[in-house]
């Protein structure tokens, strides 16, 4: 008599948790799919916005905008497809599911530590970029643009310092450098130096980047536990989906 209720026993106990599962996985699905939205749209004003300020070195532009839309296509799709599973209640499907988000986190890993590690040489190829710009200043009417918004926005002149427009072709050896460098563009005598910004943008991007350190820090350890949370989770609605279609089986 027993023996012919634990069935139903373990069934019952199966549902409760597999709800509450459920519900976790369907919430984690929403904030993974607006989470993979926030890439794609960052990954976007990359390519239309940031190159103003990077297009300075093709090695900053040419890829990082696109691996950003690229993993925020991927991640939304596969959160709306994790609804789907969620509800379809098909274990295969939500192992998979889990398996997929831990490649994809294995993934980011591997290129923020590439990048990590190849941290100076992507400062190098940025400063040796910055440099080749302000000489080709005169030549390139988009490479001025983007060196006039940089200047203008971070409040900078020149590479190291304003003296380096001294040495291009823009100024033929003169003591005049670029209207983008006035701190008041409206009355500014770029032959006064009192008029002009001081600091190089080399120096000014990367201190401002040293600034926002510990938010990108705590936005990167934030993502990698939201991912990880969420592959455990598909994981354990798996499990408990299974032993409920096993409970009803027996």
């Amino acid at each position: 008599m027993m023996a012919n209720q634990n069935p139903i026993i373990k069934t019952k106990e199966c549902f409760p948790s597999l709800t509450v599962a459920k519900s976790f996985v369907i919430i984690f699905d929403v904030v993974y799919w607006f989470f993979g939205l926030l890439l794609l749209t960052l990954g976007i004003w990359m390519l239309v916005e940031l190159h103003k300020y990077l297009d300075i070195s093709s090695d900053f532009t040419e890829t990082i905008p696109y691996v950003f839309i690229g993993s925020g296509i991927a991640i939304a799709l596969v959160g709306l497809l994790s609804c789907c599973c969620a509800f379809s209640g098909n274990a295969i499907l939500l192992y998979l599911y889990g398996s997929f988000i831990m490649v994809l986190l294995v993934i980011q890993l591997s290129a923020g530590i590439s990048g990590y590690v190849h941290r100076n040489s992507l400062k190098e190829d940025y400063y040796k970029g910055l440099n080749r710009s302000l000489y080709e200043y005169t030549q390139d009417a988009e490479t001025a643009a983007a060196v006039n918004v940089l200047q203008s926005t971070v409040h900078c002149c020149g590479g190291d310092n304003y003296a380096d427009w001294y040495k291009t072709p823009f100024s033929y050896h003169q003591t005049i450098v670029p209207k983008s460098c006035c701190v008041n563009p409206e009355s500014c005598d770029v032959l006064n130096m009192n008029h002009i910004f001081q600091q190089g943008c080399y120096g000014a991007l990367m201190a401002l980047l040293a600034s926002k350190s510990g938010w990108i820090v705590g936005a990167i350890v934030l993502s990698v536990s939201f991912q990880l949370i969420g592959a455990i989770l598909m994981c354990c609605l798996g499990k408990n989906t299974h032993r409920a279609n096993y409970s009803q089986l027996r």
